[in-house]
């Protein structure tokens, strides 16, 4: 099955912190929440205008990259754009700014249930990637045009993947995209 979910319909809510607003791009299981804390995964979209601290999230993991600006430090490592961090999301996380404003792209999920990576591709032909059918695929295009799994995406749309064992991707310029797969654990 492939859901699409334009940016245009990403939903802005505060962050936990106060200290900002996020784009909630989606959230598993359906009806899940933030406040809660009830959800599997989370994916969302941020700018981070300001060094400080992250919000606490014990009991997930996250995984979080800087898809516009220059990039951050977090902890004292630095991530340029594009590049991927992992970390404890109980752990106590403070972003340092290596320029100005930041946007992130942020996926917070609970290790108990799901094994979560990410990779940034950049596609400069068309290609079909094997798929895993229990797994869930979450793609959310960076910059360029893509269609992928039917759907066509503009820059900042994403499409999320389940019970497929392929995903043909078709780009007639340079795109480039995070590709997020999440495994539940056995």
């Amino acid at each position: 099955m492939f859901t699409l979910t334009p940016q245009t319909r990403y939903r802005s809510m505060p962050w936990k912190n106060g200290r900002g607003a996020t784009a909630e791009i989606l959230v598993a299981p359906s009806g899940a929440s933030l406040a809660a804390l009830d959800f599997d995964y989370r994916l969302s979209m941020a700018p981070i205008r300001e060094d400080g601290p992250f919000s606490p999230f014990p009991g997930f993991s996250r995984i979080l990259l800087p898809i516009k600006g220059a990039g951050f430090v977090l902890n004292g490592h630095p991530y340029a754009t594009y590049e991927i961090a992992h970390f404890d999301g109980g752990e106590p996380t403070h972003c340092t700014l290596l320029k100005k404003e930041v946007t992130d792209l942020g996926l917070i999920y609970k290790p108990a249930r799901i094994k979560a990576n990410a990779r940034v591709l950049t596609l400069p032909f068309s290609l079909t990637l094997t798929l895993e059918p229990a797994y869930t695929y979450l793609v959310v295009l960076l910059n360029g045009a893509l269609e992928a799994g039917g759907h066509g995406l503009q820059s900042g749309d994403t499409l999320s993947i389940s019970g497929e064992s392929a995903l043909a991707l078709t780009c007639q310029k340079r795109a480039t995209l995070a590709f997020f797969t999440l495994q539940p654990n056995e």
